[in-house]
């Protein structure tokens, strides 16, 4: 299965403020300087000068926001949370600091409470989509696949076409061997993105899953157009041709996977079972013993048994 993408909303915005009159201009000439500098990619420089809109005005609720913002991109994600618990603070009914505020949770795998936060972001938008479907991939990250399906289900009460929301609900599904369904929701987000690789690999896993070996491999032969030098979707069309007992087919992906990476071991042991299944026992403990030479326990044990009567 393919990593999920979170969706980042990270604005910049201005509130209406009160502010000391001699400093609420320079304020204002700085945040938007900060702003500037990120929408250009210098978040450094962005950062310095909200440090300095901070350092005149600690009641300037964008100076936060937005700092917490840069700091998010910086990857400094417990400063980030520190921004807009300040601006929570200040302002509690507005829920994009929640929102992002779980988000640097997120990333630092505190996904209890990013859960918390997502959720009090949707108690103040009730309709906030974003929130619903990055609580769904919390929830996943937790093992509640579950939850995790319910609240992608949410987010597509209010988006019913958006694919994020019905490619991570497969997954979830996937995880719940739901398998039906799981096809069902990987068909109907291709629909509407017809050029995610992982859309399409999801699905030929789904599908062998379900016994579809035929379908599945369609499925990773797109994956493979999409994505011809990732090993992945070759190791995966190879498996489904096993079990079809299509022992060429498979030859051909593990040697193909080598061909790419010469140290993957995965490959080297599986094309030595198609090679035993071929009857081609001297090429089969040529691959094991290969595997073995890079670590492989599997082959190691598979040499010891096959290869050294």
């Amino acid at each position: 299965m393919a990593i999920r993408n979170r969706v980042l909303t990270l604005f910049f915005f201005f509130f209406t403020l009160f502010s000391a009159a001699f400093s609420q201009s320079l304020v204002t000439d700085l945040v938007k300087d900060g702003i500037m500098k990120a929408k250009l990619g210098d978040y450094k420089a962005a950062k310095l000068s909200l440090d300095r809109a901070v350092a005149l005005d600690s009641m300037r609720i964008e100076s936060y926001y937005n700092r917490g913002v840069v700091r998010s991109e910086l990857k400094d994600y417990k400063g980030a949370i520190a921004d807009f618990s300040r601006v929570i603070y200040l302002k509690p009914s507005y829920p994009e600091p929640y929102f992002n505020r779980a988000l640097a949770k997120d990333y630092l795998k505190d996904y209890a409470g990013a859960i918390y936060d997502y959720s009090k972001a949707i108690s103040i938008k009730a309709d906030y989509v974003e929130a619903y479907l990055n609580r769904g991939l919390a929830q996943f990250d937790l093992g509640n696949y579950k939850d995790a399906s319910d609240d992608f289900t949410r987010a597509l009460q209010y988006r019913p076409n958006y694919p994020a929301a019905l490619y991570n609900r497969g997954l979830a599904r996937f995880n719940l061997n739901d398998y039906e369904n799981s096809i069902a929701d990987f068909n109907d987000a291709i629909k509407y993105d017809t050029v995610s690789p992982e859309y399409f690999s999801s699905r030929g896993a789904a599908k062998a899953a379900a016994g579809y070996f035929e379908d599945a491999i369609l499925d990773f032969s797109v994956t493979i157009k999409l994505l011809p030098f990732d090993v992945n979707p070759y190791l995966n069309r190879a498996l489904a041709c096993l079990y079809l007992k299509q022992y060429q087919a498979a030859y051909d992906d593990y040697s193909k996977v080598i061909e790419i990476d010469p140290y993957n071991t995965e490959a080297y042991l599986k094309r030595g079972v198609t090679l035993q299944y071929m009857e081609d026992v001297m090429g089969a403990c040529e691959d094991w013993k290969k595997a073995d030479e890079l670590g492989s326990e599997m082959g190691k044990a598979y040499f010891e048994k096959y290869c050294t009567r």
